[in-house]
């Protein structure tokens, strides 16, 4: 277990290691902040630097190109050019020495020129000073023919056309012009009359290598260069990237460089190569962008000089501070061995008086209030034993009159608790009885709602067989009228129909008839015979007509025949037909009516049945009801007993169950006095261990 001078030694130096952790980290953060914001503001002043030299170059050009173009208007007739081919020429011879005045006076100007427009002049008209060197003087050369060419030919013609459609000063893009074969960038001067028309353009062509050696020529800290871009990302001349190749691929990080191309002071942080770098942009004169890159190794080499310087210190005042907490812990621990040792004895029971305690307790610190403290405290014990040594004597006297006290309640609550036993058991007997009643008035209550329930059900029964008594007895009679009214109908419907079998005998009379009438014309056709045989040739007509009458007459007896063999079975019919409906008749006059009279008496003798049975049933109901009505009365009486049996048999197993606690109290209470007589025992022991006196 350390010590407490190791203890505050240790938090000395931790609270020292922490402060100084704390005031590093806000340093090392701030003092970073700082460097970082100076290194990247120092990159966009060089930048800016920079970019104010190319410009200066490039404002040269522009100044040249705009006096000329100046110069140009101011001598020119726009309305004889417009006119006069010829115009052109003479214009040219005038300002041709001004072009040559100019062209030599602008630092890193390859070609200087003054073309018209084609419209109006010669496709060869103007002037083109050229030079293949710096070095070199400027010659006169014959200008591009613009009829060789088309307006959409860049390559060739962009330089004049591009300007004229943009309408206004121009700084064009570095391209290749293959007309000499050099890679440069012209600043070209639009000319217009006051009515807007193109009259043609003034221009000058740097070499791009004015500009790129500049920027080749730039060293930011040791290994940091810079580079041109376009406004859209593309690049215009890097050392050692290929020309056209897009920013935002060469490295991570680089997808937002588009940010810095618009925003003042900003800077963009990428990786190229695995290495960590960052990178600034500001714009030129003529719509190009000039690029610084560094390593951010190299940018923030300050800061980390500046973070090992903080740390060294910090580590110095840990060292100074850990000296310092020694000291101070010492000072801090040799009061505390004494207080140590004064504790040292309490703890032993030795609350004698020391010379040491009244040194400490001069001390007007923490460690002197400790030291009062555990004076007082020492003081406390002292008079506590005193205490201590009363209380004894005072236990030990009331301890033998307790227990005396308690033997008599432990033998008083034993003789209640018996007496209380036996009461309870008798309740208890009487409580069963109670309750056997109970029961038995429940199964009686029971099964006279059973019968009840069956009385009621045994009147619904009745109110339901007369009712169906009351249906039989009106179906028998409405079924025994409407027999009655079928019979008379059928009787009336046959004598009907037998008088009309009655007609069958003017058949009779009417074949009879139709036999003689046929008769007759057998023998009317016999005697025609006989007079067509005497009239010879002249009666064979009249013999042809009796023949056919004859035979009419053959043929109406056969006719006759067949009608009176269907009357005699029509006849027959009849016969039959009136014996069945007599039989039917009978039947229904002496079997069916008399069923339907039995049946009616019948259903009314089930009818006065239903109704006495239902009466009975309903005087049993009412009696069972009368019934209930005692078993309720005797029930309610019987658990009015049967509670109260119970509340004196659990008042009196409370009573034993009490006087059960009360011998056990007494029991429990006998024991913790055998506890506390052994307690006094260890008081007075224990009194005899501290030296006080």
């Amino acid at each position: 277990m350390k010590s407490i001078k190791a203890k505050i030694i240790i938090g000395i130096i931790m609270c020292s290691l922490l402060t100084a952790v704390i005031i590093s980290v806000l340093v090392i953060v701030n003092s970073t902040k700082v460097t970082q914001a100076e290194a990247i503001e120092t990159m966009n002043f060089r930048a800016s630097a920079a970019t104010n030299e190319l410009n200066a170059k490039i404002d040269c050009v522009e100044q040249s190109v705009n006096t000329l173009a100046t110069v140009a208007m101011s001598r020119m007739s726009t309305q004889r050019f417009m006119k006069d081919r010829n115009y052109a020429d003479s214009f040219t011879n005038w300002i041709i020495d001004d072009v040559f005045r100019f062209a030599e006076s602008t630092e890193g100007v390859i070609t200087c020129y003054v073309r018209y427009n084609p419209d109006f002049t010669d496709p060869v008209s103007g002037c083109f000073l050229t030079r293949n060197s710096l070095t070199e003087p400027f010659e006169s050369v014959t200008p591009t023919d613009f009829s060789m060419y088309e307006k959409d030919d860049l390559e060739h013609v962009g330089w004049y056309y591009i300007p004229v459609n943009n309408g206004a000063p121009l700084w064009m893009d570095p391209y290749l012009n293959s007309n000499i074969n050099v890679y440069m960038i012209s600043y070209v001067v639009p000319l217009y009359a006051e009515d807007g028309t193109s009259l043609g353009i003034v221009g000058m062509d740097v070499a791009f290598t004015e500009l790129t050696d500049m920027v080749d020529s730039i060293k930011i800290y040791d290994t940091g260069y810079g580079f041109l871009s376009d406004s859209e990302g593309n690049i215009l001349h890097h050392k050692s990237v290929p020309d056209g190749t897009a920013v935002s691929s060469l490295g991570t990080g680089l997808s937002d460089f588009s940010s810095i191309l618009t925003s003042s002071g900003g800077s963009l942080t990428y990786n190229y190569n695995g290495v960590e770098k960052i990178m600034v942009a500001k714009p030129t004169a003529n719509n190009e962008y000039l690029v610084l890159c560094a390593p951010s190794s190299e940018i923030f080499a300050n800061s980390r000089t500046l973070l090992y310087y903080i740390l060294g210190v910090a580590a110095l005042a840990l060292v100074i501070c850990a000296f310092v907490g020694l000291i101070v812990g010492n000072s801090m621990v040799k009061p505390i061995n004494k207080l140590t040792g004064i504790i040292e004895k309490t703890a032993n029971l030795d609350l004698r008086s020391s010379g040491q305690a009244d040194t400490l307790q001069k001390q007007r610190d923490e460690i002197g209030h400790m030291a009062k403290e555990i004076h007082g405290m020492r003081d406390s014990f002292r008079d506590m034993v005193d205490s201590f040594t009363e209380v004894e004597r005072t236990v030990t006297d009331n301890v033998d009159d307790l227990g005396n006290i308690i033997r008599e309640n432990t033998m008083l609550a034993d003789q209640n608790s018996e007496a209380t036993n036996e009461l309870a058991g008798s309740m208890q007997d009487s409580a069963n009885s109670t309750a056997n009643i109970v029961n038995n008035i429940s199964a009686i209550r029971t099964q006279s709602r059973d019968i009840a329930e069956l009385a009621e059900s045994g009147e619904r029964n009745s109110d339901e067989i007369q009712q169906r008594a009351n249906d039989m007895s009106n179906q028998s009679n409405s079924s025994m009228d409407q027999t009655h009214r079928m019979y008379d109908e059928m009787r009336r419907r046959s004598e009907a129909a037998i008088e009309q079998a009655k007609a069958v005998s003017k058949i009779n009379a009417l074949t009879d008839d139709i036999k003689n009438i046929s008769s007759q014309t057998n023998l009317l056709a016999l005697n025609a015979s006989i007079e067509a045989a005497r009239a010879g040739e002249m009666g064979k007509g009249f013999a042809v007509v009796a023949t056919e009458i004859g035979s009419l007459a053959a043929d109406t007896l056969n006719t006759v025949d067949n009608i009176t063999q269907m009357v005699v079975e029509v006849n027959q019919a009849v016969s039959g037909m009136s014996d069945c409906i007599s039989e039917v008749m009978n039947y229904l006059e002496n079997t069916v009516l008399s069923d339907y009279r039995m049946f009616a008496e019948s259903s009314e003798k089930y009818r006065e049945d239903a109704d006495y049975f239902s009466g009975v049933m309903g005087e049993i109901r009412n009696g069972i009801n009368a019934l209930e009505n005692n078993m309720d009365e005797i029930s309610t009486a019987t658990d009015l007993i049967n509670n109260m049996t119970s509340s004196s048999v659990d008042g009196i197993r409370d009573i034993a169950d009490k006087s059960e606690q009360i011998r056990h109290a007494n029991e429990e209470g006998r024991d913790k006095l055998q506890a506390v007589l052994a307690s006094v025992d260890n008081l007075s022991e224990i009194i005899t261990r501290f030296k006080w006196k």
